[in-house]
């Protein structure tokens, strides 16, 4: 009995510190970690995904009417391909009109007697967040209710966001879906996800398509109410008119659901750069303040924590097996022109080894991107991306470079391999 006591011991131990070092590997290591009333939260930067500011950033929370920005991304796209556009007619479903009238889980109502323009739906869900708007472009580019969420499902996991269960393209719960609900899942299934996965949900669509900024920084829009006539929609986002905050906002959706209460995602600048914010679970849903008060507040400690560290032009070479130069040089550029933050210390810049892209081909060209180099800051507060621990840049050959010819390739490769990257 002793031996069995002692082996469930160990066993459990070995469990505790399993759990411990996982937990201490997902952690980000953000230059800040806010104090803001909410359960998650983070801030990037929004051209290289740097995290800046997290608190719980990778626990999945409900995300309620944030998940409409999935439906956009997917509209989005079918407008860039050229099969629908901003003037495109769609006809809203009377299931779903139903839904848009149901005064207790929406605010837009709409008609299915009548057509509604791309652009109009698309102003309806990101502005006031009307639901059956949402769910009504879905259905217009997928076909179906249950084909969109399936298409957003999709659409997060070609982003490495797996496991993801979407139950609602608008952000309801199952049970507010009514006759497109899942009959599988329980009644109060909700999309989840978190404020990291948000974080980079929202930097897609602003990086892949910015002309969205055309409806996301309009505080309110002109549509048409269920007879045709002209009423003003406003947006929820309080911080496109809020003149007393330090920063200007162009978005980007707000989120409201009984189990979560506020949630927010905004973008704006600090220190010249676009920054992507997301709050989870600041506030009660009916709460109209606390989400962009918090906002702003995790803004001000990030802004007086860190400064701008630029990436200068780095000049350098390396030695290719193929390159018919003498040795093998090429000379490279990294000519990446950007800043990352960094806390407000002496904080220095390194760059790794060039790692070379596969299967170069010759000749290169001036200009040509021959591999990568990784950026990291002295501060391991810094050093931190949605897509890694470092970031990559490009390097490039400064000029034209022949390839050399097979035998001095051979020997080469017999003789002075370690000297050589290859590809």
């Amino acid at each position: 009995m002793q031996l069995k006591t002692i082996k469930r011991f160990i066993l459990s131990l070995f469990a505790f510190f399993t759990v411990f070092s996982i937990n201490v590997l997902k952690a980000n290591a953000a230059i800040i970690t806010p104090s803001v009333k909410a359960k998650g939260a983070i801030v990037i930067d929004e051209k290289t995904g740097q995290i800046l500011a997290s608190k719980n950033s990778d626990k999945r929370y409900p995300i309620a009417s944030i998940s409409k920005l999935l439906v956009v991304y997917l509209v989005e796209k079918k407008i860039k391909e050229n099969k629908i556009s901003l003037s495109t007619k769609v006809k809203v479903p009377s299931g779903i009109a139903a839904i848009s009238q149901e005064t207790t889980i929406t605010n837009v109502p709409l008609s299915a007697t009548r057509s509604y323009t791309i652009k109009e739906l698309l102003e309806d869900a990101l502005l006031p967040s009307g639901n059956g708007a949402a769910i009504a472009l879905g259905a217009a580019i997928t076909g179906s209710v249950s084909k969109t969420e399936t298409a957003m499902e999709k659409l997060l996991s070609s982003w490495n966001i797996k496991g993801v269960k979407i139950y609602s393209p608008a952000g309801l719960t199952n049970e507010e879906m009514g006759t497109y609900k899942d009959k599988s899942a329980s009644d109060d299934a909700e999309n989840k996800l978190s404020a990291k996965e948000l974080a980079e949900v929202s930097r897609h669509l602003m990086l892949d398509f910015p002309s969205i900024r055309k409806i996301t920084d309009k505080s309110s829009a002109v549509v048409s109410s269920i007879n045709g006539s002209s009423y003003t929609i406003e947006n929820t986002n309080q911080l496109l008119k809020n003149i007393e905050s330090p920063y200007k906002f162009t978005g980007i959706k707000t989120g409201s659901a009984e189990s979560i209460g506020g949630d927010f995602i905004g973008e704006t600048k600090i220190k010249g750069q676009k920054v992507i914010t997301v709050v989870l679970g600041s506030g009660s849903m009916t709460d109209e303040s606390t989400r962009f008060v918090q906002t702003v507040s995790m803004l001000s400690q990030l802004n007086k924590a860190s400064s701008i560290k630029k990436i200068s032009k780095s000049e350098g070479s390396t030695k290719l097996i193929a390159a018919a130069s003498k040795n093998g040089k090429v000379k490279t550029v990294n000519s990446y022109q950007y800043s990352l933050f960094v806390p407000k210390k002496k904080t220095t810049l390194t760059y790794s080894s060039i790692k070379l892209k596969k299967n170069i081909s010759y000749p290169l060209s001036k200009g040509e991107t021959i591999g990568y180099d990784k950026v990291k800051t002295s501060s391991s507060l810094a050093n931190d991306f949605l897509y890694g621990k470092y970031l990559s840049v490009k390097v490039n050959s400064t000029k034209k470079v022949k390839e050399t010819n097979f035998i001095v390739q051979i020997w080469r490769q017999i003789f002075f391999s370690k000297s050589f990257q290859t590809n």
